[in-house]
């Protein structure tokens, strides 16, 4: 009888201990409160949304001034490394002078017609001869002796990984494709490289497995800097995944090439990039249509595909002078103040001509379910040999349910000061464009346009 009982209180006890973390999930801790700007009103989300769509925001007047020189867009496919094509296009660039390199095709409807002459090269940077050969590409004659700007957006992402075990297979893309888009690079006779990194890098995972006095789960609040750059790599158990360690090798890398002539650097976006439907945050809850969430309440900040886009453009004006600032990263991210995940779910549900549905979950109990899709991911890819008895690594969307996903979840500012200085104060005279509430109106009133009637 007295075991019974025991367990019965043990039971309670831990019942009541899940709910105090399930309830500490949901906090907002007092110094995100601080920095935390007021929600979107339904009435100011229409007025936004109507106005851009009438007067689309103009990105071009805002680019720095061409220049005379040729350019290889490593990703120039995808979402940053398409904006940079678009914006060296839209500044008056001769598309000859412009190689796209990338693993897949020209897809992007917005890049089909306007990006159909510049030159395209199908390379896996993963392999040296494969990039190698896409660099010794002979330029036509009206552009082969300008000097050369490298900007390499490529990498993979993987935000469910964690295992060391599992760091491998992320580190031969971006860092060991890294290593030969630079070799290539200097080969080539490149004087400016910039790269985009990413402001998770310096971000810390939330540790939920409070005690019952704690009303607030530890690193749930952090401002993300450049400071992280300036000390010794951390270990790899102190990064929140793997993706975030391999583009912090990747960077320094990059910053270390920074000698002589050749003067390189790297933009860190912050934090989730938005602005094509296949970015991770507005894209994909646009495509799926439902979603869960458990993060209505989380406070961060985001930024546009364009703006980062005129970050990479602005360091490269910078580096070109050679009398700015280089070796060095800096983030990035909107103008204003960053929002809640609730008032994208509003913006999106409000405005969409597509059906969208978002259902908030409890975030503990699918905190647990990360971890059993994390321990049936180790075991598959320990024993590669269950993948002949079907027993595979899940597909998105269950890949992307693993704990670095839920624990990387937390409030961030992302400090992004040292951009916005002057150049001659060592920043790159960033302002921005768009706001996060314009930016996220764009991306529905296009989203709108290509869906109309369905």
């Amino acid at each position: 009888m007295a075991v019974l009982l025991a367990a019965a209180i043990a039971s309670v006890i831990a019942l009541l201990w899940l709910y105090r973390i399930n309830s500490a999930m949901h906090a907002v801790p007092a110094e995100a409160a601080k920095v935390m700007s007021r929600r979107w009103t339904p009435e100011e989300i229409r007025k936004t949304y109507e106005r851009v769509r009438k007067s689309p925001i103009d990105f071009s007047k805002h680019l720095p001034p061409r220049l005379d020189r040729r350019y290889i867009v490593v990703g120039g496919c995808g979402m940053v490394g398409g904006d940079v094509v678009m914006q060296l296009l839209q500044r008056g660039q001769d598309p000859q002078s412009i190689r796209i390199l990338d693993f897949q095709g020209l897809t992007r409807r917005d890049m089909l017609q306007k990006a159909k002459d510049c030159d395209f090269v199908k390379a896996d940077m993963t392999s040296w001869e494969s990039v190698d050969a896409a660099f010794s590409k002979p330029w036509p004659a009206s552009v082969a002796k300008l000097p050369l700007t490298v900007f390499h957006t490529a990498a993979m992402i993987a935000p469910g990984d964690r295992s060391e075990r599992l760091y491998e297979r992320l580190r031969r893309i971006n860092v060991g494709g890294t290593e030969n888009v630079l070799k290539a690079s200097k080969a080539a006779g490149a004087d400016v490289f910039v790269a985009t990194a990413s402001a998770s890098i310096s971000f810390f995972s939330a540790n939920f497995w409070i005690w019952p006095w704690q009303s607030v789960p530890g690193n749930y609040f952090h401002i993300s800097s450049e400071a992280d750059f300036y000390a010794p790599l951390r270990p790899h158990s102190h990064f929140f995944s793997n993706y975030s360690k391999s583009k912090a090798e990747a960077e320094r890398l990059i910053c270390d090439a920074n000698q002589g002539g050749f003067r390189t650097g790297t933009i860190r976006p912050g934090n989730a990039i938005y602005g094509q439907k296949t970015d991770p945050v507005l894209g994909s809850l646009l495509q799926m249509g439902q979603s869960a969430t458990w993060m209505p309440h989380v406070f961060q900040n985001f930024v546009h595909s364009q703006n980062v886009a005129l970050g990479h453009l602005l360091y490269e004006a910078a580096l070109a002078k050679k009398a700015g600032p280089s070796g060095r990263p800096f983030n990035i991210t909107d103008p204003g103040p960053g929002i809640v995940f609730q008032d994208l779910y509003d913006l999106a549900t409000m405005l969409s001509v597509t059906p969208v549905k978002v259902a908030e979950l409890p975030p503990l109990p699918l905190l647990l379910v990360t971890y059993l899709i994390e321990a049936y991911v180790s075991v598959v890819t320990r024993f590669p040999c269950l993948a002949k008895l079907g027993f595979k690594e899940p597909a998105y969307p269950l890949s992307f349910l693993q704990p670095t996903v839920i624990k990387g979840s937390v409030h961030i500012l992302i400090d992004d000061s040292a951009i916005r200085r002057s150049v001659e104060d060592g920043g790159l005279s960033y302002t921005g464009v768009c706001t996060t509430l314009e930016g996220m109106c764009t991306q529905l009133a296009e989203w709108n346009r290509e869906h109309e009637g369905v």
